[in-house]
């Protein structure tokens, strides 16, 4: 089997310790809310596209709406950028099956290359690029045949045309994969109570995943993230036995060591908060900051009172990778509390996929929160994080009619994953209803 690993650039890790580097935070959210208290797009422009100290800005250069199942449209879930930017996938949920990959060399154009279906029209939820060229990994979270296959686009035996299944693991039930960065290493988190959360792939032959072991305390784990320079893992848990999240020593990565880890279940929850009050529930997501030893992590509850973003100190100031601190909390402008009973509300207003975007001395986070559309936060200040920008992803949906099972969900936006690429100082996002969209960056004084 050939072994076609592209060059990469290890980013340099900046430590930066007790006080965090501060500029002006803005007190309103541009772009969030108009005169007459309507939400409105961010349209604005700027003569320079250099970095500066002011706040982060979206704008919008492009958009897809992929196709491969028969009209009508929607149900797009997951989105990533391949680290070169030159390829992002898409995944797919709430009835479609299969992946998408999408060309970005022109991010004004992004333009489809290919549509893998699933025989079993199975929806493939999650998707990763593998750190070799012309792999990918995509879940399949209740189907069978596994809970997640191997593409090969162009690694051995696929094109980026004409892609092909190589490899499949059939036991557990996997919501989210995460590949290491720079290994032949595949954590899966188990999405099922009974189970510990994540299991550990050994994947150097991509037509036989390999299952090692699996780690943590029981319950449904729902997300993973490894940072590479820091030799450590983030395992994220949203129910069961333990909610919160556990962090894992991963220098040897096919064996994980629990390093620390913070439970929710023994802080306030979001059942006796107000809304934008911290709390804590439903552990969903997050990433280690690139530059300072800082933690962020996202909750998403369906129902009730939305969940917010952490951040956490795990070495910053008093906190450390055994004893996480919770220092920050923010939730999205329009959170208001969501009905228990109307199932096309769910998620409206709670947070979802985020990244961090390190901005000249200024540190942001670009997240898709569901009924939000995509948002910016400032977190140049880990203890007062603060939205600063925001677009609505429901372009084109006067145009489109949802499946049903979309449709459920109301209407756009519902953005589900916001993804920075830092070579291109790109944002690809995706919508459950209207696409992909491709995002510049730039700095308004």
């Amino acid at each position: 089997m050939p072994s076609k690993r592209r060059p990469r650039t290890r980013r340099q890790l900046l430590r930066i310790s007790g006080t965090a580097l501060m500029g002006t935070v803005l007190a309103g959210c541009a772009g969030l809310m108009d005169d007459e208290g309507e939400t409105t797009k961010n349209t604005q422009t700027t003569t320079s596209e250099k970095k500066g100290s002011g706040e982060l800005t979206l704008q919008k250069v492009g958009q897809l709406q992929p196709s491969g199942n028969a009209p009508p449209s929607g149900g797009y879930s997951e989105v990533s950028i391949r680290e070169d930017g030159k390829y992002a996938i898409l995944g797919s949920k709430w009835g479609i099956s299969g992946s998408y990959l999408i060309n970005l060399d022109d991010p004004d154009n992004p333009n489809q290359v290919h549509h893998l279906g699933n025989p079993n029209s199975a929806p493939n939820l999650d998707v990763k690029f593998d750190f070799r060229d012309g792999l990918y990994y995509r879940a399949i979270e209740r189907h069978h045949p596994g809970n997640f296959e191997v593409v090969d686009y162009g690694y051995d035996v696929g094109t980026p045309s004409n892609p092909t299944v190589v490899g499949t693991a059939s036991d557990g039930k996997s919501h989210n994969v995460t590949p290491h960065p720079t290994k032949p290493v595949l954590y899966t988190v188990n999405y099922r109570l009974e189970t510990s959360g994540f299991d550990v792939y050994d994947v150097r032959d991509p037509t036989n995943p390999n299952k090692i072991s699996e780690h943590g305390p029981r319950g449904a784990g729902h997300d993973v993230t490894v940072d590479p320079e820091r030799e450590v893992l983030c395992c994220f848990y949203q129910s069961g036995e333990f909610i919160g999240i556990v962090i894992y020593d991963v220098s040897e990565p096919r064996k994980p060591s629990e390093i620390g880890r913070f439970d929710y279940q023994r802080r306030k929850s979001y059942s006796t908060a107000n809304v934008g009050e911290e709390a804590f529930g439903s552990a969903h997501h997050g990433h280690f900051d690139p530059r300072r030893e800082l933690l962020i992590v996202g909750d998403e509850r369906p129902q009730g009172i939305p969940g917010g973003k952490h951040v956490f100190d795990v070495g910053w100031k008093d906190g450390s990778l055994s004893n996480p601190i919770p220092v920050g909390f923010t939730v999205s402008p329009n959170a208001q509390r969501m009905a228990e009973d109307d199932f096309a509300k769910r998620f409206d207003w709670t947070g979802h996929h985020f990244s961090i975007v390190p901005w000249s001395e200024r540190t942001f986070i670009v997240s898709a929160d569901w009924h939000e559309g995509v948002m910016v936060y400032d977190i140049t200040d880990p203890t007062n994080p603060n939205p600063v920008d925001r677009y609505p992803t429901d372009d084109g949906m006067n145009s489109l009619t949802p499946n049903d099972k979309v449709a459920q969900f109301g209407e756009a936006p519902m953005a589900w994953t916001a993804r920075y690429d830092a070579n291109r100082e790109l944002v690809v996002v995706s919508d459950t209803f209207t696409g992909l969209y491709t995002f510049k960056l730039a700095t308004r004084k």
